[in-house]
């Protein structure tokens, strides 16, 4: 259990640093006027990124078990891809469509990635060892 919970905080961490270079990079974008599903698009990815380097060589490090770099990659990558479709899908739905104000819609689906992100990571991308 106490493994589980140190995993479980170095994603937290791990996830913060993520959503601020996503976060950086969207307000770039968004202030000098790109559309805001490609400034989540080209963000989203920059915090991926981030992502795959410090859950792989950190977070799941100890722990992470079956198949090689390569198959990990592949299956981060499904994840995120899944993740951004949804998390745009949110964003666009609440800002563009509900009105909400775009920091509370990136907030939100933000939010909601992280969810689903670390469940693949944890049961699927990485697969820790019980």
């Amino acid at each position: 259990m106490t493994k589980r919970l140190v995993t479980l905080f170095k994603f937290g961490i791990v996830g913060v640093a993520n959503t601020a270079v996503d976060a950086v990079v969207f307000a770039l974008l968004a202030v000098v006027g790109v559309p805001v599903l490609m400034a989540q698009v080209i963000s989203y990815s920059c915090g991926v990124a981030n992502s795959y380097w410090l859950n792989g060589r950190w977070t799941f490090r100890d722990t992470a078990r079956g198949g090689g770099d390569r198959a990990k990659f592949i299956r981060f990558l499904i994840t995120n891809l899944i993740v951004l479709a949804l998390s745009a899908l949110i964003l666009m739905t609440l800002h563009d469509m509900l009105g909400w104000s775009l920091v509370m819609s990136k907030i939100l689906a933000t939010l909601m990635g992280m969810v689903l992100n670390y469940m693949a990571s944890r049961y699927w991308v990485f697969r820790i060892a019980t």
